[in-house]
């Protein structure tokens, strides 16, 4: 069974979140026209933006408690944090999300902004703790505790945590998700293009926790981690290539704005898949400059123990060790 902590941080990523979708449509997708400048695109969807301006609250509200107890959190996670935040924003708020409608490539764009950037950015920026003790009290007392200790969140944590899990379905989230027929059907289906959206968040958020857990007692060793993330790649790279190299536009939703930006539909088609491809290479780059630095960190704070521990004995008296 998953320890507290972990369940802890699991609902506490999930309730940022969640009142994404629970405040009503889940993403407001906008209409483009021709006539429309770029830049005056940016949304805002009061079931997006009010949930999310709570959730900056509630953090920077545990940011301050922290600072007043002389345990601030630094500046590094919280900018780290905040640019996280942000990747979400401008996936779902920016002239992205109205785009994303009308070109592939644009569309891949916020998908790697809610399934690999904003995810990852969020866990390393440690934000469980501010955020916890940003909830008043009472929240505290009567939601998170009873989410904790329920048997059904413990094991619904424990199977999408599981190392076989998280990985398998954060890369089917996307392998599905690019299945043509579906694809195009979930574009002109605002409800079916939210689940796209939210299924990618939560896949997202529950593989990058397994790769990124800074943990001592994490669930997968950094080696382990390495294997996980390029085995992920693969799939992520054929699928790409697939997209990029297919000489027949796969995808009949997206009408590239009538060839306003000088795109057709093929070169849409390629960039998408281009984007696809490429990222999955830099995704595990990243990831592997993440998982080297936590490893690196890991065994400086090993070290510093062990040199603590040396400190201590030798201050002792002989007649004591």
């Amino acid at each position: 069974m998953p320890d507290r902590s972990r369940i802890s941080l699991s609902l506490g990523v999930t309730l940022m979140f969640l009142g994404y979708w629970v405040a009503g449509p889940a993403i407001a997708h906008g209409e483009f026209q021709e006539k429309d400048h770029f830049w005056s695109m940016w949304q805002f969807t009061p079931a997006i933006a009010l949930p999310l301006l709570l959730t900056l609250a509630v953090y920077f509200r545990g940011w301050w408690k922290r600072c007043r107890q002389k345990k601030p959190v630094s500046r590094a996670r919280t900018l780290v944090f905040l640019t996280g935040v942000g990747c979400f924003w401008v996936g779902l708020q920016s002239p992205i999300e109205p785009l994303s409608d009308h070109f592939l490539f644009i569309h891949q764009i916020e998908h790697l902004l809610l399934r690999v950037f904003g995810p990852l950015l969020t866990i390393l920026g440690l934000p469980l703790g501010p955020m916890i003790q940003g909830l008043p009290r009472t929240s505290r007392r009567y939601l998170l505790v009873p989410l904790i200790r329920s048997r059904v969140m413990q094991a619904l944590y424990g199977f999408l945590s599981h190392p076989i899990i998280a990985p398998f379905l954060f890369i089917a989230t996307l392998i599905v998700w690019q299945i043509p027929a579906l694809h195009d059907l979930a574009v002109r289906d605002p409800g079916l293009h939210d689940a796209m959206h939210l299924s990618m968040i939560v896949t997202g958020f529950f593989f990058w926790w397994l790769i990124a857990d800074p943990r001592p007692q994490a669930r997968l060793s950094y080696g382990m981690r390495l294997i996980v993330l390029w085995l992920v790649t693969i799939p992520n790279t054929l699928l790409g290539a697939y997209i990029t190299l297919n000489k027949f536009p796969l995808y009949q939703v997206y009408d590239v704005l009538e060839g306003s930006w000088h795109i057709d539909r093929l070169m849409d088609q390629q960039l998408g898949g281009i984007l696809i491809w490429g990222p999955g290479a830099m995704m595990g780059v990243v990831g592997t400059a993440v998982i080297f630095l936590l490893w690196l960190h890991q065994e400086e704070r090993n070290h510093a123990s062990l040199e603590s521990m040396a400190s201590d004995s030798g201050s002792l008296p002989t007649g004591t060790r």
